[in-house]
């Protein structure tokens, strides 16, 4: 992959390994443990160009967002879900829209959240019952939301909304643009990772928006829009995930260079060695799926095989090497003062976030009995 990361991706990444390293690592583990919001973080992301990182080469995105989760897992669905505002935008918003919203997002003015997800409908959004209709020159939603991510602090939302009755092959979704003062926190859920950034219930009560707000300028486009978007997402989840396992992994060789059992150094151990091997092979593959669908996707097009694959994959892995990660280190592994339990913590929400596993299988495995994918991603 090295020939699609030009030299200034490579400085851009040198630059964000350096600000991980020297500023994220050391503040992780107790803002974690205190579940504060990483405000000084934040403001240094936007100082280093990561809420435009989309723009560049997927490949880029998918390393940078990678060293992102290695620091903390907690600034990944911040990026993340911006990063959705941003690409669709930039791909299917007016010219009006471009010029309106895009240099704000991409600075970071303006940080993004994503409203899909409802009580009774999470990975299946064309089930989506909030809803919005037309009424003076806009629009009047009525929204209600769970799961919203990063609700509380963002600046802007972009919301799924049903804009016509349900109808087979035509869900009738749309895309908005909301701010900060139309929705309203109804509760923040707590969670067993990412204890950083906030998720949380959200409403919207008889909204009135201008037409301006609804992204592409054409209802009943909203749930193509989010498609393709949410490929971009599953580059995110994976990429992450590759992070937080190398992140577990990294430790658990540490950990078994200075700790001692029966004599022994634990990484002297054959059994322990053999469990290192194949845990780097996993993580190694995973990272390869997640590059090669970073570039395919960076082709243009839609591409949810290869994009749900790398997710599946790099998800399964890093829970695999956190769990073990943990074991290794012992019973200190279980102990919150070690970041261990925060890392198997975080990886587990890499099994949901952004399509669960189960779904994400689901598809693919029935895009290739049904005939309709030729293999070639694979």
């Amino acid at each position: 992959m090295q020939d699609t990361v030009s030299d200034d991706d490579q400085h851009f990444l040198a630059e964000i390994t350096c600000f991980i390293d020297e500023e994220v690592i050391p503040v992780a583990d107790g803002q974690d443990a205190a579940e504060e919001y990483p405000v000084v973080l934040i403001k240094r992301m936007k100082e280093l160009g990561f809420f435009a990182a989309s723009g560049r080469s997927l490949v880029t995105y998918s390393l940078a967002l990678e060293e992102l989760a290695r620091g903390w897992l907690s600034l990944i669905p911040v990026a993340n879900a911006h990063t959705s505002s941003v690409w669709t935008v930039k791909n299917h918003g007016t010219e009006a829209q471009k010029d309106t919203w895009l240099k704000s997002l991409k600075s970071g003015e303006i940080i993004s959240c994503l409203g899909l997800s409802e009580p009774h409908a999470g990975s299946d959004l064309q089930n989506t019952r909030s809803a919005a209709r037309p009424q003076d020159s806009g629009w009047v939603i009525d929204a209600h939301k769970t799961y919203i991510t990063h609700s509380d602090h963002s600046d802007a939302m972009m919301i799924l909304v049903r804009t016509a009755p349900w109808e087979p092959g035509s869900p009738g979704l749309s895309l908005f643009m909301l701010r900060r003062d139309e929705w309203q926190i109804i509760r923040k859920l707590p969670k067993l990772g990412t204890k950083g950034v906030e998720t949380c219930e959200i409403e919207v009560k008889a909204l009135h928006v201008p037409n301006d707000r609804l992204i592409g300028g054409i209802p009943g486009r909203g749930f193509a829009q989010v498609m393709d978007a949410l490929e971009v997402g599953r580059l995110a989840v994976a990429s992450a995930a590759v992070g937080v396992g190398r992140s577990a992994l990294w430790n658990a060789v540490e950990y078994t260079k200075t700790r001692e059992a029966f004599g022994a150094k634990v990484s002297d151990m054959p059994a322990v060695q053999t469990s290192l091997a194949v845990l780097a092979n996993k993580l190694a593959a995973a990272k390869a799926l997640t590059l090669q669908a970073a570039s395919r996707k960076n082709e243009g097009g839609r591409h949810d095989l290869e994009t749900s694959a790398a997710k599946v994959v790099a998800a399964e892995a890093a829970v695999e090497i956190a769990l073990k990660a943990m074991e290794l280190a012992g019973g200190s592994g279980y102990i919150e003062d070690n970041r261990f339990a925060r890392l198997l913590r975080d990886a587990t929400l890499f099994l949901a976030g952004e399509g669960a596993n189960g779904v994400l299988n689901a598809l693919i495995g029935n895009k290739i009995a049904s005939g309709r994918t030729d293999l070639s991603w694979i």
